[in-house]
């Protein structure tokens, strides 16, 4: 059963806002003021042309860890909608910077590091995570994120023989959002993953688009989804990602509508305790 203490976030929970966007090193605080003690580092900032991701920034990271008692159990690498179509530099140019994210992650104490599948076959996968789990530091463990598309991987049977091929520092992050649009049944998704299962990204959506809202605010069936998890006695986080659900709130809402994300969450956690 997953302790109320699993209860976590992304720092995307704020990188959107009316006009522009936030750093992590901005978001953090605000996050914290919330109640989440427990942070998903979105190293997909690294992506940004204008990022300020350094040694300072990183030593700021640290700082915030120790002033708000936060734990960094969980990390997002950069990725592109379609590895194997890119150039050999387009390749060499994202691979680094997956590789600093990795090293940043372990270096920020990172458990567990979410990376996209590349949209190819099972053996093309295997390839791609060998080598990008060879590059991870340990004992950080890689976790394969399902995708939403009929052409990318998006199945439990997919993921699995993934991840199954990769060993023990490898298992799955489900995405609840991804899972619904492509139309797929969570329960019996999670069913299938089992012990596999070492990561979520929880958001909902109305099965069309990836639309990132909070719980409740879209038709996944929330109370199949933690049953679920309670019959596989998932030990992982819960963890948000919700970026679009704050992104038009103004910001004399915005620490009403953060505060409120983290009472769904709480009660989403609850009613997985209580699943029977």
């Amino acid at each position: 059963m997953i302790s109320t203490d699993r209860i976590s976030t992304s720092t995307n929970l704020l990188c959107f806002k009316r006009g522009g966007r936030r750093e992590m090193v901005t978001s953090i605080p605000l996050i914290a003021s919330y109640g989440y003690r427990n942070i998903d580092l979105n190293f997909c900032e690294l992506m940004n042309p204008v990022h300020h991701i350094d040694d300072t920034y990183i030593e700021k990271l640290k700082e915030y860890r120790k002033e708000y008692g936060l734990t960094y159990n969980q990390s997002h690498v950069p990725y592109t909608a379609d590895y194997l179509s890119l150039s050999a530099e387009e390749r060499l140019s994202l691979d680094a910077l997956i590789r600093k994210a990795f090293i940043h992650s372990a270096e920020l104490g990172v458990d567990t590091v979410v990376i996209h599948p590349v949209k190819g076959s099972i053996k093309d996968n295997i390839a791609y995570m060998k080598e990008r789990l060879s590059e991870l530091p340990s004992p950080c463990r890689l976790a394969v994120e399902n995708m939403e598309r009929e052409d990318e991987i998006s199945t439990a049977e997919d993921l699995m023989e993934i991840v199954d091929a990769l060993g023990p520092r490898a298992g799955v992050c489900l995405d609840t959002g991804h899972a619904h649009m492509r139309g797929l049944d969570i329960g019996k998704m999670i069913g299938k993953l089992g012990q596999r299962l070492i990561a979520t990204h929880i958001a909902d959506n109305h099965g069309k688009s990836d639309e990132h809202f909070m719980p409740y605010f879209g038709t996944i069936p929330w109370e199949a989804v933690t049953a679920a998890l309670n019959a596989v006695d998932y030990q992982g986080f819960m963890t948000y990602e919700i970026m679009f659900f704050m992104r038009y709130v103004p910001e004399e809402l915005q620490d009403d509508v953060g505060r409120l994300s983290y009472r769904v969450l709480e009660h989403l956690t609850s009613q997985t305790n209580s699943a029977s």
